[in-house]
């Protein structure tokens, strides 16, 4: 199993995310990496583009999150 919430703290703007499903694979690419308040859901509204959003707990920082997003390319 791939552990994603780990991999992404490592994840920089430019980054490739590869998501493959049965039904198929799709490429995004990281545009935006910020910390967020852990109550901030405004970053998964609908959006008119294909979007792969990641928010992942941070250490030792319980009201924080991380939370990249990607843009399907």
């Amino acid at each position: 199993m791939y552990n994603i919430s780990r991999k992404s703290t490592n994840l920089k703007t430019g980054d490739e995310i590869i998501y493959k499903t049965k039904l198929g694979t799709k490429k995004y690419i990281v545009y935006e990496k910020q910390i967020i308040a852990s109550t901030d859901w405004s970053v998964i509204e609908n959006t008119n583009e294909n979007i792969v959003t990641l928010i992942t707990c941070i250490e030792n920082d319980a009201s924080s999150r991380l939370c990249v997003r990607a843009k399907e390319i």
